[in-house]
């Protein structure tokens, strides 16, 4: 459904908020400052309507993350135009919570389908490349970085020294994703290209990669998307997993709630998902999955993923996190060894 600009007006700020936030770092500067150190502590969400209450940064800003990712439906703007989706994001930018987030904590991310475009959108969007640009503009990726000469949002970041290095690699599901191929393809063969090229070339100690979308679920159907619907894509993925020892933890989110997943790959490698979804609204849905540990979250989150670097390898502690109030939902921690 098309929404209306009126409907909502940007949020002033007060003089001395915009002041502040003109002297912080710019975004690049503070991501440029984590690159020496190790990343242990950083964290996600999905699924933000830039039109409810934007309280929650707060919340999330008393985690204290290192660094923020969005990963997808960071607003909602289905079938507006180029102009008024940027209105939109501005919308969200100038939200005085969202500002003081922004001043403290550096971000990257991606999107999904109703930053995109429209519900469920695909490759066949006419003006994917405005609304890239549009989102890039968002998150202040500076010009001169490689993700405006390709196509696609999908990007990959390098933090922390040798021995405690995460590389996050960030998934773009919407740009190349074609459901009227005789083969579907989501990835698209650029980006697969890109994605192992990256992970055959890593040096990092842990590798987190953003899908927007559920990887492990076994239902995508009905409107429900996920990787299921992709089900060779999704096998080369996790053969790709397989081709290293490195530990790797998936992120997702879309669905509207939240959910912790091990999965373990052919030659006996465990792999983590996280999917955390929504920011601003939420559903309790349970849907079988056998890969599942604990319970299903199904209020308003985002998640935490706090990382012990003084073993032999990296230690993480997952956490699904209430944006209504200082709770934790449920906690996972990970345990990387060959079975």
């Amino acid at each position: 459904m098309s929404r209306s600009l009126a409907a909502a007006a940007l949020v002033p700020l007060a003089s001395s908020q915009l002041l502040a936030h003109e002297q912080s770092p710019s975004n690049q500067e503070k991501l440029l400052s984590l690159q020496s150190e190790p990343l242990r502590r950083f964290a996600f969400g999905s699924c933000n309507d830039q039109t409810r209450d934007q309280s929650y940064w707060d919340i999330i800003g008393e985690a204290q993350p290192q660094l923020w990712i969005w990963l997808g439906d960071n607003i909602y703007a289905d079938r507006a135009n180029l102009g008024d989706r940027r209105q939109w994001y501005q919308l969200q930018k100038a939200n005085p919570y969202y500002q003081r987030f922004c001043a403290q904590v550096p971000m990257i991310g991606t999107w999904d389908d109703h930053d995109y475009w429209n519900e469920n959108a695909d490759a066949s969007y006419p003006e994917k490349d405005g609304s890239k640009a549009i989102m890039l503009e968002f998150l202040d990726v500076p010009q001169n970085d490689p993700v405006h000469r390709r196509a696609g949002v999908y990007q990959s970041y390098e933090i922390g020294p040798v021995g405690q290095r995460t590389q996050i690699i960030l998934l773009d599901l919407r740009y190349f994703q074609d459901r009227n191929r005789s083969q579907r393809q989501l990835l698209g063969a650029d980006q697969w290209s890109f994605l192992e090229a990256e992970i055959a070339k890593s040096t990092a100690d842990l590798l987190v990669i953003g899908s927007s979308l559920n990887v492990c679920s076994p239902i995508a159907a009905l409107g429900l998307e996920g990787w299921q619907a992709f089900g060779q894509e999704r096998q080369r993925l996790f053969q790709l997993l397989a081709s290293n020892d490195i530990p790797t933890i998936l992120l997702s989110g879309d669905r509207h709630f939240g959910e912790f997943y091990r999965i373990i790959l052919d030659n006996g490698k465990p792999v983590y998902e996280v999917m955390s979804s929504g920011l601003t609204h939420a559903v309790g849905v349970k849907l079988p999955n056998r890969w599942r540990q604990g319970e299903m979250v199904g209020r308003k989150n985002f998640a935490t993923l706090e990382i012990d670097w003084t073993g032999t390898g990296p230690a993480v502690q997952m956490q699904l996190r209430s944006t209504e109030r200082s709770d934790i939902y449920g906690q996972l921690q990970s345990q990387f060894s060959i079975l």
